[in-house]
């Protein structure tokens, strides 16, 4: 298993571990919920002075590949945002994705298509539900799910697993102001 030599430690690892013993061939439809409920125990057994964890956070980057499987091809990212830092409307195509909060507080405003889709390139969209990830909070959004993400308390350190690459997949962009979609 090769793992970012910066992220070794073994929370970390374990928490690699128990996903890939989990995955199967990646199609069972409780996967995103088994992956939560493992990084909401990843959270709870790690402190933040774990090197792995500290150095994440000392270092203070907005986007970081932790791991990426060869096997399976997940990904597991980590993040540390500012206040404010967020970004527009978007899905992950044909991919599911799991947010979890170490640290600050982030929100995640999850939108539904009000349009019939019959239009390329508009698309409208109205708030479904806000999630607001606090410490050791897990959300999975499944693939179609239409999301945004928003910073609230910092640092927010914000851990994103992918099911899959997601340059490798076909995804979209929302504009509330223009009522346009867009591919990613």
């Amino acid at each position: 298993m090769a793992i970012n030599a910066a992220v070794k430690g073994d929370s970390f690892e374990r928490y690699i571990e128990e996903i890939r013993s989990i995955w199967g061939d990646g199609k069972d439809p409780q996967l995103p919920f088994k992956v939560k409920d493992l990084m909401a125990n990843l959270f709870s057994s790690t402190t933040s002075d774990e090197p792995w964890m500290a150095q994440l956070i000392r270092e203070g980057k907005p986007s970081r590949e932790l791991y990426r499987d060869p096997d399976f091809g997940f990904i597991q990212m980590g993040h540390v945002h500012s206040k404010g830092h967020g970004n527009a409307p978007h899905d992950h195509g044909p991919c599911w994705v799991v947010y979890g909060a170490y640290r600050g507080l982030t929100e995640i405003t999850l939108y539904r298509r009000t349009d019939d889709g019959k239009e390329p390139g508009r698309a409208t969209l109205e708030k479904k539900e806000l999630h607001r990830l606090g410490p050791g909070v897990v959300y999975p959004y499944l693939a179609g799910d239409i999301h945004s993400t928003h910073a609230v308390e910092t640092p927010a350190v914000v851990f994103r697993f992918l099911s899959y690459d997601l340059l490798k997949v076909e995804r979209h962009r929302y504009d509330l102001e223009k009522d346009t979609v867009s591919v990613v």
